[in-house]
């Protein structure tokens, strides 16, 4: 019977598309704890630590012990996992990429390694497994530690996949999508350099140039902090219209498909202007 648990979201799992109930939110710790884990022995005082932190009651050991019989009683009706108790602790024996978190893992990696249009499909099949935030509704200090961490290369993923999008000329679908994304994340310099190249590619150089001038205030105002390089040598060349920032040569078939009437936006540059409009204007903002 296939089976398949869930972490990115609500903890679940899922026996041929069957809900399986797990029981009470502790009890969901620590099989969570076991699936990030999953195919390592935790130890004991480990697993107790994981799930109660300093508060742990004394009859921890014995309710641990209660949680993993009723788990594997609602395991019981599936042949693919099992939780084993060995060298002082508990091993949920299971094929790793049945859970989510490892499958999107795995993929990320794969995607880091492939090009072009492969490498976009294995970042959005990767990101497509997120269905919120990671053990939601559970709360314990070291799951939302993990929790952090997953959220952190969520992030990451995200980034990079908008990295694959700007090679591939879609940065018009970064327009759209960013947005929601840098309000969360305002002064994420990772998200408004893709922002503000989007804009530039998009012929709203006035814009990039004004978001540009907009962070950098805010990053002075609420870190007492300048630009980073990276945003630094963006701006530079946005002033002096550097053809390293054109859309990749490979990609520019699709991008003249994807551009709307031009008359809907500030003039950009053309064949016979190396310096835009705007550019021209802002040439003395730092």
């Amino acid at each position: 019977m296939a089976i398949e648990f869930r972490l990115l979201g609500s903890v679940d799992a899922r026996a041929n598309g069957e809900v399986i109930d797990l029981g009470p939110r502790r009890q969901r710790s620590v099989l969570a704890v076991l699936l990030i884990n999953v195919t390592q022995v935790v130890p004991l005082d480990r697993l107790m630590d994981r799930i109660w932190g300093e508060r742990q009651p004394r009859s921890a050991r014995g309710t641990l012990h209660a949680y993993v019989s009723r788990l594997r009683k609602a395991l019981a009706g599936t042949d693919d996992v099992s939780i084993v108790q060995q060298s002082g602790g508990y091993l949920i024996a299971l094929e790793q990429l049945a859970v989510d978190v490892h499958h999107f893992r795995r993929l990320i990696a794969q995607a880091r390694i492939a090009d072009g249009e492969r490498a976009l499909a294995l970042f959005e099949q990767a990101l497509g497994l997120w269905r919120g935030e990671a053990f939601a509704n559970l709360d314990t200090p070291w799951l939302n530690q993990a929790r952090d961490t997953l959220n952190a290369e969520r992030r990451a993923a995200e980034l990079a996949r908008g990295e694959v999008k700007l090679r591939l000329g879609q940065h018009l679908d970064l327009l759209a999508e960013l947005p929601a994304r840098m309000a969360e994340h305002p002064l994420d310099e990772g998200l408004v350099s893709q922002f503000m190249l989007a804009l530039y590619r998009s012929g709203r150089q006035a814009d990039a140039l004004n978001h540009y001038q907009e962070t950098r205030l805010r990053l002075a105002t609420e870190l007492g902090a300048s630009p980073s390089i990276l945003l630094q040598t963006l701006h530079h060349q946005f002033l002096t219209a550097d053809p390293a920032l054109d859309v990749p040569q490979s990609a520019s078939a699709r991008t003249l498909r994807q551009l709307p009437d031009s008359s809907n936006h500030v003039t950009g540059r053309t064949a016979n202007s190396p310096h835009c409009r705007a550019c021209s204007q802002d040439s003395r903002s730092p």
